[in-house]
């Protein structure tokens, strides 16, 4: 969502398990449809493909440890610029991670809070500075980590579908 509360991209979840990421746009010449959405992500079991260019990139996601009951353990991949990306929970919060001589954080999700000690908030994925540029490749990464970390552990309940 965009701080006015605008939704900027929808998650959708078929039977098959596959999960589609799509973006919402305004096309000024569609005025009487105002929005309209492209598909920008699928995500599977093992990998995801990102849809938003001339041809589209696969990406097998590799975790950073073995099976464990860890579910801090970060997961580790290499981008579309053959980059190595890391999801890592960092005081409680997944942060992504560009590697190199000094990972550079690109996003990171904030947990919704009910307002008991400080004012409420809606869960959201805070985009930082240096991941503008790749707001859908975020999108995507951060989809199936949470596919992956969150709704497959039995103890965690799943929240809304629109970003």
């Amino acid at each position: 969502m965009t701080p006015d509360g605008i939704v900027m991209y929808q998650v959708n979840t078929a039977l098959g398990q596959t999960t589609t990421i799509s973006r919402f746009e305004s096309h000024p010449r569609l005025l009487n449809t105002g929005r309209v959405s492209c598909v920008v992500g699928e995500v599977d079991s093992s990998r995801l493909k990102l849809l938003d260019g001339e041809s589209p990139i696969e990406i097998v996601m590799v975790s950073g440890a073995e099976e464990t009951e860890n579910v801090d353990r970060p997961w580790t991949f290499n981008g579309p610029d053959d980059k190595p990306y890391t999801w890592q929970i960092m005081c409680r919060s997944p942060v992504l991670f560009v590697s190199g001589n000094a990972p550079i954080p690109l996003a990171r999700y904030r947990q919704a809070k009910l307002g008991i000690i400080s004012r409420s908030r809606r869960a959201f994925l805070e985009i930082f500075p240096a991941g503008i540029n790749v707001i859908d490749f975020i999108v995507v990464t951060f989809v199936s980590y949470a596919k992956h970390h969150w709704l497959d552990e039995p103890h965690h309940e799943s929240s809304s579908s629109a970003t």
